[in-house]
């Protein structure tokens, strides 16, 4: 496929999923990325990337840039697909804002992968007849360095349709999903990518908190009666505010499974959140606590547990926010 045909990605924030993702879409596709503090080292030598799942390889984006402004060209002057990896961050920008340089009307079409609840929101909001695609990944891959990426073990993405958006997007949906197993990506199809993201909250707003708090592991943490209880706990209310919107998930059985998984899947593994704090980097606290809090008060649940957390690591958030200015 000639360079002209290639459907044409922009991928904004590329970092190791970013890499990852663009690395596996560049096999069939015309890449920019948006880099930002790897952007001298990718401009110069690519991503040297070492997966479990894909082998080694140095990979070249076919430009790199500092701005989704800077990604605009005579040469192009649009893209296919805005494929958002950045971390989301309401407390410190508004994702919508930062792509609109590059969102053509009804033209190009938006794909999110990103952690928590409510990230879809702001991008209908802004761009209600631009198509949607959100998607939850799961998928064990760091930075160790500026452009050297590690991807341990294997990686899944669960797409399914947004509900709330304005815009159907069944055609874009299916032909993006081509694209991704073209890189052969494992790719699975829902018919509510919502009810997986409150899913993934269920370990996220739980544990993810607890290690970043308590600086333990998840193996530590599993051996500690008291941390563990706080883990149920606040898994519990998260359970119960998904079902309060519909999801018949069963309580016991929900947190039976995590924490099953988490002891045979995830020894001595450090949530992201986590990783965060011992960088004194902005955590992702509204979209992981703040969005399901607020979605519990709306259907008037008590969740104190939830809200107590929530309030610590807004907190703590605050904190690292004000030491980072």
């Amino acid at each position: 496929m000639s360079t002209i045909n290639k459907p044409k990605i922009l991928t904004v924030g590329t970092g190791a999923v970013g890499a990852i993702y663009s690395w596996r879409l560049s096999k069939s596709c015309h890449l920019t990325t948006v880099c930002r503090s790897n952007y001298e080292t990718v401009k110069k030598e690519g991503f040297e990337i070492d997966s479990a799942k894909f082998g080694k390889e140095i990979f070249r984006p076919d430009n790199v840039v500092q701005t989704v402004s800077e990604a605009i060209t005579p040469e192009i002057p649009y893209y296919d697909y805005i494929l958002v990896t950045l971390k989301a961050l309401p407390e410190c920008y508004d994702v919508a804002d930062i792509i609109a340089p590059a969102v053509t009307s009804e033209k190009t079409t938006i794909v999110l992968i990103q952690n928590g609840l409510g990230v879809e929101e702001p991008i209908v909001r802004q761009f209600p007849n631009n198509p949607l695609i959100s998607i939850v990944a799961y998928i064990g891959t760091s930075q160790t360095r500026p452009g050297k990426i590690l991807m341990v073990g294997n990686e899944s993405l669960i797409i399914g349709p947004y509900l709330q958006a304005k815009t159907n997007s069944d055609v874009e949906r299916a032909d993006f999903i081509e694209i991704l197993k073209e890189g052969d990506v494992d790719v699975q199809l829902v018919d509510d990518v919502e009810r997986v993201r409150w899913q993934k909250l269920f370990w996220n707003a739980a544990f993810s908190p607890v290690c970043a708090l308590t600086g333990m592991n998840t193996t530590q943490l599993l051996a500690n009666k008291e941390a563990m209880r706080v883990v149920k706990l606040v898994m519990k209310e998260v359970i119960e505010s998904a079902n309060a919107y519909g999801y018949g998930f069963n309580p016991e059985e929900q947190i039976h499974n995590m924490i099953t998984r988490t002891e045979t899947t995830a020894k001595n593994y450090k949530p992201s959140m986590q990783l965060d704090k011992e960088r004194s980097s902005p955590m992702e606290i509204e979209v992981i606590l703040g969005v399901p809090l607020k979605r519990a008060k709306a259907k008037g649940l008590q969740v104190p547990n939830l809200e107590l957390m929530h309030s610590l690591c807004s907190a703590t958030n605050a904190l690292i926010m004000c030491n980072s200015v």
